[in-house]
């Protein structure tokens, strides 16, 4: 039994961390298919239940009955009520660390994770490249995901790697690799959402592990001050151009204010973001429930919007508030913030990376398109959660 659960564990982080990027649906299947068999081995193992009543696991579930409170208003059917499945991968993560904590040791430490974290960052550069430079595609990643969802995973995964640096091995300086190939992929794909998250995640850990070397708490916590104040000050700044997709954030912040857009993109998803609103402000306790939730919104919108309503409102926070007013709201911010009160909560240093990768990158990332609900990504960060709770298991014995 050891060896099948070390066995399991093993192909648990081999998918999340290496096959999410060239096999997104193989990925998913097998770790969902994990954690159920986690969920089931939570009433025969002790050590599997402590660790899944972690703080940060809390939080998640804390998350999961607001959203449901929110849910039970608005449902017509057993349907509205279980579509807050789709979000498993989070309500599973607390049984999934469990699991993942018998895996074989090398895997478990901080290189061995860096490494898998690289695998998959490469992965994505090498099928972004392969789309551009061989297919002839405008855009890298068509041929396994969506461009910005492929190039989300590589900045995920990239700066994930860098957990390697952790390790005393002469190969541990490999991993710097993973921001430099997550870049390649952004690049490739002409994502520019992922790219201001690259520039967030890429301040965010130079400081943290400047700070490391020399006072970690109070550096730390300074550090990110000045980093983020920096950020904000060069950002408005620095202009992109991606495959004609122009980015500036002083254009884009003129554009809000006037309420008129030269990029098609950039129109669409201010067209959403005011249709959220509108939404907001009709149901601003418990929203319009999950189902087709952007139809339902789409009557509070401006009326000269020319756009179709998507699968989703492509910002995060609009979609929880719309899925689920205020209480969606409060349901989001204890989502996103669950790893950082995990990696806060350990005296690791490790796992307070991991913390910040994911809560800083996935809100990042969550301003320009959906993270949170979107499985692949669901997955990713229901599996990041997990290893924190792993790390503080392992902290604690």
């Amino acid at each position: 039994m050891p060896q099948l659960v070390s066995l399991l564990a093993a192909l648990a982080l081999f998918a999340g961390l290496v096959l999410s990027t060239p096999l997104p649906e193989v990925a998913n299947i097998i770790g969902l298919v994990l954690m159920v068999v986690a969920l089931i081995a939570l009433f025969f193992d002790r050590r599997a239940r402590e660790i899944a009543r972690q703080p940060h696991f809390l939080a998640i579930y804390g998350a999961g009955l607001l959203l449901l409170l929110a849910l039970i208003p608005t449902a017509t059917s057993a349907e509205h009520i279980a579509a807050i499945l789709i979000l498993a991968p989070l309500w599973l993560a607390g049984p999934y660390a469990g699991l993942i904590t018998g895996a074989p040791r090398q895997l478990l430490s901080p290189l061995g994770i860096g490494v898998l974290a690289l695998i998959g960052t490469t992965a994505s550069t090498l099928i972004a490249g392969y789309d551009v430079f061989v297919l002839q595609m405008p855009r890298g990643g068509f041929s396994v995901n969506n461009p910005i969802h492929l190039a989300d995973l590589a900045v995920s995964l990239g700066f994930l790697s860098l957990l390697g640096l952790f390790s005393r091995s002469r190969w541990r300086f490999i991993v710097l690799l993973g921001p430099v190939l997550a870049l390649a992929t952004v690049l490739l794909s002409a994502s520019r959402g992922p790219l201001l998250a690259f520039c967030v995640l890429a301040a965010v850990s130079v400081v943290f592990y400047v700070a490391a070397i020399w006072r970690p708490r109070k550096a730390i916590a300074l550090g990110l001050g000045l980093a983020f104040a920096c950020l904000v000050l060069a950002a408005p700044f620095v202009s992109v151009d991606l495959s004609g997709r122009k980015f500036q954030l002083a254009d884009i912040a003129q554009q809000v204010l006037t309420g008129s857009t030269e990029d098609g993109s950039t129109s669409e998803r201010l067209f959403m973001l005011q249709t959220a609103w509108g939404a907001f402000q009709a149901s601003p306790v418990y929203g319009f429930g999950m189902i087709d939730y952007p139809s339902k919104a789409a009557p509070f919108g401006p009326s000269d919007n020319p756009f179709r309503p998507s699968q989703h409102l492509h910002n995060d926070i609009a979609d929880f508030a719309v899925i689920a007013g205020s209480l969606g709201l409060l349901s989001y911010a204890l989502i996103i913030l669950a790893p950082l009160i995990g990696g806060l909560r350990t005296r690791r240093a490790d796992a307070l990376f991991i913390g910040l990768m994911a809560t800083a990158g996935y809100f990042t990332m969550g301003l320009t398109n959906a993270m949170i609900g979107i499985l692949t990504q669901t997955m990713l960060f229901g599996l990041m959660l997990a290893l924190i709770g792993m790390l503080s298991h392992k902290d604690q014995t």
